[in-house]
């Protein structure tokens, strides 16, 4: 600032004022302290703007153990969805992965003291979770990826999991299913409980039955998991699986054992994507609606910061997008 405003002719008082677009400097005084500054590439030190600004952002940590998809599509359209929104108030978006929720915890003591974030978004929630009891006891304003009920007093923002569910298991009851095996992410997520609940609810009613097996949620581990679901005495007639990466390595294992999508086998996927209208066949999927989702996450923190702690806000997935991979039950 010393070199800008000794350039300019001007003091470093009127350079700071020029900068930061206050009051009490001409119009050309201004332009001709921004062109400095934009020629000397000089930009403002962000530590020492958060002591007096705040830190102006919103962080959001990750966790390994519950499967995170932070590397998929969705997700990303989920985490670029925020940062639009959040950016109309000159908000970054702040992000890290960590082992567990017990390091979650760590991360937001550690970030909370050194005064790195305004909001905490949190994401893939378990059914007892420390980090929203931690972020309660902290008094630490939050918005949180889950129904109300596991967040009570923080700001909400959730996808109507039971819905969304019920609404597959009825479309494959219609088709002549009873045997449905459900390929999930961990069994301590909130929402894996929320659509298995849904999903035996419908089977229950007919007398169906739902298998269930937890993933870490990669493509690998849905794979394997397939192999076995389908080479049991009794195999299932359709897999439900939580994600479009791990319904296309079902639908490889199934080729590879020699059963034909969708007549020996169906197949869902609980998101969507172009990887799910590119197979062959294509994959019938429930839409996630992770740009909405994400977009409602952002308005949920700017509610936050704008005195709305306990701001809620629902989502409601689209309906089953019924492609190849789905049949009416042959066997």
């Amino acid at each position: 600032m010393s070199d800008v405003a000794r350039a300019a002719g001007v003091s470093i008082a009127v350079v700071s004022y020029a900068l930061n677009g206050r009051p009490g400097v001409s119009a050309a005084t201004r332009e001709r302290v921004l062109r400095i500054a934009d020629e000397f590439g000089w930009r403002p030190n962000a530590a020492a703007s958060s002591l007096r600004t705040g830190p102006r952002a919103a962080g959001l940590v990750l966790t390994r153990e519950a499967g995170t998809g932070a590397h998929s599509t969705s997700f990303l359209d989920f985490a670029s969805a925020v940062q639009e929104v959040v950016a109309e108030r000159g908000f970054a978006l702040l992000l890290q992965i960590v082992d567990s929720a017990e390091a979650a915890v760590a991360t937001y003591r550690k970030w909370w003291a050194e005064r790195r974030f305004d909001v905490m978004i949190v994401t893939d929630v378990l059914t007892q979770d420390p980090r929203v009891d931690a972020l309660r006891r902290m008094r630490v304003p939050a918005a949180v990826l889950a129904s109300p009920d596991v967040c009570q007093g923080l700001a909400s923002v959730w996808l109507n999991e039971d819905e969304a569910y019920s609404r597959v298991g009825t479309y494959l009851v219609e088709l002549g299913h009873r045997e449905v095996a459900a390929v999930t992410a961990s069994r301590a997520l909130h929402r894996t409980r929320l659509r298995l609940e849904a999903l035996t609810r419908v089977l229950d009613a007919v007398g169906g039955r739902l298998i269930h097996e937890a993933t870490n949620a990669t493509a690998e581990e849905a794979a394997a998991t397939t192999r076995r679901l389908l080479t049991a005495p009794i195999p299932p007639s359709v897999i439900v699986l939580d994600s479009d990466q791990m319904a296309v390595a079902a639908l490889n294992v199934a080729r590879r054992l020699g059963l034909q999508v969708p007549w020996d086998l169906s197949i869902v996927a609980g998101s969507d994507s172009a990887l799910c209208r590119l197979a062959t066949p294509s994959i019938t999927a429930l839409p996630l609606p992770s740009r909405e989702l994400g977009t409602a996450m952002g308005r949920a923190v700017l509610a936050v910061l704008d005195g709305q702690p306990e701001y809620s806000w629902v989502e409601l997935a689209g309906g089953v997008a019924v492609r190849g991979s789905t049949a009416p039950r042959s066997r």
